[in-house]
Order: C-alpha cells, then structure tokens, then sequence
C-alpha cells in the first residue's frame, strides 16, 4: 500500500475511535460518609440523554456505550444533582453532597404510613443514615441532644432521656419501629440504652401526638428505625471506637436479600465509665450489649411479611454519698408484621411485645450484693390494625390499638398488676391544590381510669413547592402509670412513704402550633412556634402530717416558645443553625418549671476535602432555674453551658473510614449540676462498610 493511502485509513480509523462502543463504569457514593449509594439515576449523555441505569446495592454502574459520550447526570433523592464529565477516565467516582432537607425522604410517624416529608401534615425533623454517620454519637441519646430544641432530661436513678417543647421524658413517647417501648424507671426511659448502629433513621414530631398514638405523646414522638435488609444483594459492616473514660465500642452487622428473602442482624458491646444523666465520674459505670435480627419476605405482589427484634442486656453504677447504686436491666423490643397493599388501600397489622427487667442494688463496693436489690418487671403486649384508604380524593388513615400493660414489682400490693385498653383511631386529608386539612380523634377506654378524647386537626398549605406552612391545634393525654396507681413505699430511715392513688386521672395538654419552611436547592429555613396549655399533671405535693407523699392531679401551667433554623450545603461544605427559646410557666404560682432552661442553640459546619471530612459543632443552654422557695421565687439557678465538638474522618483503601473526635473541646463542667457529665471527652474509631452486588449493563 502507498504511503499516502497509509496515512488516510490511519486518519480515518483514529476518527472513527471515539465512536466505537466502551465500557463507561463507575460508583456512586454519599460525599459526607463515603457510604456506596444504592439506586441512583444515572444518564449517559450523546446528543441528549442516550441511555439510563439505576445503581445496585453497592453504588455500581455499568454501560456499554458509543464512545462519543462525554458526559454523566447522576440524581438520587435527598442529594444535590451531579453532572461529570467523561472524558478519557472511564471508571469513575461520583459523589452526591446529601441536601440539607430531603423533602422527597419518606418518612411514616406524622400519618402512620409512608408519605413524603414534604407532604407531611404536621411538621417532622428527619435524622437520616447520614446524619447519624457524621454525629458520631454512640447513642441515641447523645445524637438527639444534639439537635435543636431537644434537652437533655437526666432521672433517679440513672438515665438520659428527651424534653421536647419543655415537656420532660417521662411525657415523651418513644417507638421503636412505629410500636411504643417499656422500660422507664422513675417516668424516665433511657435513650442512651439503645445504640444507634441498629439504627437507621430517627423521626422526632414534637407537640401532643395522641391523636395517632396514645398515652405518653404530650410532648411528642420519637420515632426509631431499625436497618432493614438493602434492595438487593448484600452488605457487611463492622466498627470498633475507643476513647477516654475507658471508652470501649464494638459493632457488627450484615444484611443479605436472595429472592423475595432479606434477612439482617446487628449487634455490639459498649462500655464507658460513666452513667447517664448522672454528672459525677467517680464509680461510675455504664456496660451495654445488644442484638437486632431481622426477616423481611416478599409474599407476592400484595402482601410483605416481617419479624425484627431488639435486645439490650446492661450494667449501670453511680454512687451517691457511701452507697454505689446498680442497675441490671434487659430490654427486649419485638415485632411481627404484615403489610397488604392493594391499589390505593393498605392495611398493615402489627403485634408487638415489649419488656424491661429491672434489677436496682446497693453496696458499699464496687460490686452488688448478690442477696440484695428489688426486682421490676414491665411488659406491654400490643395488637395493632392500622388501614389507610382514598376515597373520592380523601386519604383515610384509621385503626384500633388492642394493649395490655402489666408489671411485677414488690413495691406494687400483690406483685402483678394488669391493665387493658382499647383504643381506636381515625383522621382524614382533604386536599384542595396546595391546601391539605387533616381532622382526626383517638378515642381510649381503660378499665382502671376511664375514657379519654384526643382530637387534633392539621393543616399544610404549600403555595409553591419551595415554601409549607403548617398549623395544627390538638389534645394529648398521658395515662397514669402503674406505680402512680398503686404504689406502697416506705422509707422507715429516712422517715416519709410514698403512696399511689387509684383514682388519679391522666394528665391532659391542648396545643397550638405553626411552623413555616422554605427550601430552595442548597440552602433552608425553619421558624415554627407552640403553645402547650396543660392541666392534672401528677405530683406528690407536700406530705401528710405522718410523712407520707400521695400522688394527685394537681399541677397547671403553659409551655410556650419558638424554634428557628437554617442551613446551607456546597459540593464542599455544609453550615446549619438553629435556636430555640421556651417560656414555661407554673399557673399556681407564675414561677418558672425548673430544669428548663429558656434560650439554647446549635451551629455545625463541616467540609470535604477529597478523603478528608472535618467538621464542628458549638452548642450552647442557656441559665436554667434548679431551685425556689415556698413562694415560687428562684433560688437557684445552673450557669448557661457552652460546648464545642470536633469531628474528623478519613476515607482510607478497602472502603475503611478512620474517624477521631473530641466533645467538649474546652473541658467546660458543671458538676453534679448536670444531667449528664460534662467534661471533655475524645475518641477514635474504624468503621468497614461493604456493599455487594452485581451491575446491570445498558446497552444503546
């Protein structure tokens, strides 16, 4: 062949080249915690968009493609679109920068099934994977006081539970997986117990809730979700933290889906030298374990069938004056479902069983007496039928709670005391173009208290899709509990008795609420304000003149305030913000509720560099009154506190993660003041994710 024919079928075949068909492959992962993203939308672009994958489970993507494509558009709901381009680098890695609301998230508590955040009636702070990843938190108590408008509420005995809208733990409903958990100790149910590695997301509704879910729900619902099996293929993860305060952690778990099976398990041990809600560190101590399996069957088109558990074995020690206190509780939370969907109907009955075993000691050493210590048993046996319908443009939501409350205790006359309640329940959506209305009632019939009412009606209106505006006015209840009704105490030593009162009748709060939010790409803001009205809420009072403290329904008061937030995210940096102010009043005496503080606020900011994720949280709580006279006046008052939080995370080879953080930077203590020890705290950890799965190839 001549030269020159030579050079001209070189030319022609080298411009031929870029259109032969390639393989263009790549992942697609979270820019905040590394984690693989499953089922992105992925678009190959050559002269439009030419063809289009969702990512399997471990974030893959495949496709065989003409080679002229030069580019990519990877979209996932929750995150900021990405457009790369293609170049000559034909394995790539995409990352979504997480936005701060995901108004397109799922979330189920504000109706008792499945809808869009941005749909959501009453207004429903979301804590995603991500932001449970990034926190660092242990616990689910620790990440949730983390958060605007959520204090820290500690207890007698130990424990760390929530206050939302100035209205403490002990009226604080908490489910788990949508069905309520046992085990509070003194009206306080522990949040630090639970770990958050079982823990998916967390959905906090804060304001009265009875109306969809009963007793307890006068301040509000927090809402735990369980890791469930992926969409398809497999997963393993597994972590290990260290730190001061003989912090020790380690956590386990995988999740596999084979046809129409998934099943899960997690588990782990944590042990620290603290205890919760108690702000000494001498003698103290806090051992935790826990297992969460879980099954999940496809049965068909219509019908989904699950069972979960979780288990929680711990230790708990503090000391009080020459007396160290232990704590040997077991939590055990379980559940069968059934889903059944058919068109616009969905009816989905659940049976759960919660328990907690409570075994409190004393000694003078280090270790319980072995003779020693009284026994609690607490158990809630719960039939659930909840059925959701549209009709004629009305979504229906409706169903009946079947419970039975039980407790052993020596301190109860007879040992064994049992409850029964039936409770029904229904609320409607109308929907008129950017107006939803949502009226609705529980209706509770005890056997030892009686009937009480919980209606509510709600309203979102969104003009445009940036902008909600939501209000809600509503009742709440709180039922008395068994030690309330029944209890028998004596404390000869000390000289007084406590007494329950079998004609005690549940607290009552009414509620008004209105918030407002506006979301556009990156950047949100929330302002919202309440009012809690509440009446009959039990308290000892004063004693008799033998010594004796009898429960009643005494107390009336108000719980007012507002919450503001906002926040803003790059491809390389986030910054929220938030502040909350409460008024909280006694209407006896116009003396201020103690151990509400009036003012707190909260400013994170993150950034990621590559491999690198550092970011900062300063948190501040503002002076709150502890103490007051005969005549409502404040005679003693904790200092305003003030934290910073640092974070740092590495992403390292083998879809390994090495993060290091420190609370508390400035080691800023207030003692016993505290519900909580406040000094400075450091840890390090290793966490291994790995997600399995095979990539479909598209083809042109």
């Amino acid at each position: 062949m001549r030269p020159r024919a030579v050079a001209l079928a070189a030319l022609v075949l080298g411009l031929a080249a870029p259109l032969a068909a390639q393989e263009v492959r790549g992942r697609v992962l979270d820019a905040a915690t590394g984690a693989p993203i499953a089922e992105a939308d992925v678009l190959l672009g050559l002269d439009g968009w030419s063809a289009r994958i969702l990512t399997d489970g471990a974030g893959r993507f495949r496709f065989d493609s003409p080679g002229g494509a030069r580019r990519l558009r990877v979209r996932r709901l929750g995150y900021a679109r990405a457009d790369v381009a293609i170049d000559r680098e034909r394995d790539l890695t995409v990352r979504l920068e997480p936005l701060p609301v995901a108004l397109d998230a799922i979330v189920v508590t504000a109706a008792r099934r499945e809808q869009r955040l941005a749909d959501a009636v009453v207004a429903t702070e979301l804590i995603s994977a991500a932001d449970i990843a990034r926190s660092g938190a242990p616990d689910v108590a620790t990440l949730l006081t983390e958060r605007t408008g959520i204090q820290l509420d500690g207890g007698v005995p130990a424990g760390a539970g929530a206050m939302l809208q100035g209205l403490g733990a002990q009226r604080v409903l908490v489910l788990l997986d949508g069905q309520p958990v046992v085990g509070r100790v003194n009206g306080n149910l522990d949040l630090s117990r639970l770990p958050v590695s079982a823990i998916e997301r967390v959905e906090v509704v804060k304001g009265p809730q009875s109306t969809l879910y009963g007793s307890d729900a006068l301040g509000g619902v927090i809402n735990l979700f369980t890791r469930r099996p992926p969409a398809g293929g497999a997963s393993a993860r597994a972590g290990a933290a260290a730190g001061s305060h003989g912090r020790r952690e380690v956590t386990a778990g995988w999740a596999v889906v084979r046809g129409t099976v998934g099943w899960s398990a997690d588990g782990g041990f944590r042990t620290v030298d603290l205890a919760p809600g108690v702000g000494a560190e001498s003698g103290t101590l806090a051992r935790r374990w826990h297992a969460a399996p879980s099954l999940r069957w496809q049965a068909g088109e219509a019908w989904t069938l699950e069972a979960a558990a979780l288990v929680v074995g711990e230790r708990q020690r503090y000391r009080t004056g020459q007396l160290y206190h232990h704590g040997d509780n077991t939590q055990v939370n379980a559940r069968v479902a059934a889903t059944r969907r058919r068109g616009t109907s969905r009816v989905a009955p659940v049976l759960s069983l919660s328990r907690f075993d409570h075994l409190s000691r004393t000694s003078t050493g280090l270790e319980p007496a072995s003779d020693s210590g009284a026994q609690d048993v607490q158990q809630l046996a719960q039939l659930e039928v909840p059925w959701s319908l549209a009709l004629a443009g009305v979504m229906v939501d409706a169903g009946v709670q079947l419970r039975r409350d039980q407790i052993r205790a020596e301190r109860v006359p007879g040992g064994t005391r049992v409850l029964h309640s039936v409770e029904p329940f229904v609320q409607a959506t109308w929907s008129a173009g950017p107006l939803q209305v949502t009226p609705g009632a529980r209706v509770t019939a005890s056997e030892r208290w009686g009937t009480v009412v919980a209606p509510r009606i709600a309203a979102l209106w969104r003009p445009v899709p940036v902008l909600g505006v939501r209000a809600a006015v509503g009742r709440g209840y709180r039922a008395p509990d068994f030690k309330e009704l029944y209890l028998e105490f004596v404390n000869a030593a000390a000289g007084y008795a406590v007494r329950g009162n079998a004609d005690l009748e549940p607290e009552t709060a009414s509620n008004v609420s209105a918030s407002a939010e506006w979301l556009a790409g990156p950047a949100y803001a929330r302002a919202g304000a309440f009012d809690n009205r509440y009446r009959d809420f039990i308290d000892t009072g004063a004693p008799d003149a033998t010594g004796t403290f009898t429960y009643r329904n005494v107390a009336r008061g108000s719980t007012r305030g507002v919450e503001l937030e906002a926040g803003f995210t790059s491809s390389h940096w986030r910054l929220e913000t938030g502040y909350a102010y409460l008024h909280a009043r006694d209407d006896a005496t116009g003396a201020p509720l103690l151990g509400r503080p009036a003012h707190s606020a909260r400013l994170a900011a993150s950034v990621t560099a590559g491999w690198l994720r550092l970011g900062s949280t300063l948190l501040y709580t503002g002076a709150t009154p502890l103490q007051q006279d005969a005549f409502g006046a404040i005679t003693g008052e904790r200092a305003g506190f003030a934290r910073l939080d640092l974070r740092a995370a590495a992403r390292l080879p083998w879809t390994l993660e090495l993060s290091a953080g420190v609370d508390n930077v400035f080691d800023r203590t207030l003692g016993a003041e505290w519900p909580g020890f406040t000094g400075r705290q450091a840890f390090v950890g290793l966490r291994w994710v790995r997600e399995a799965g095979s990539a479909a190839v598209v083809r042109r």
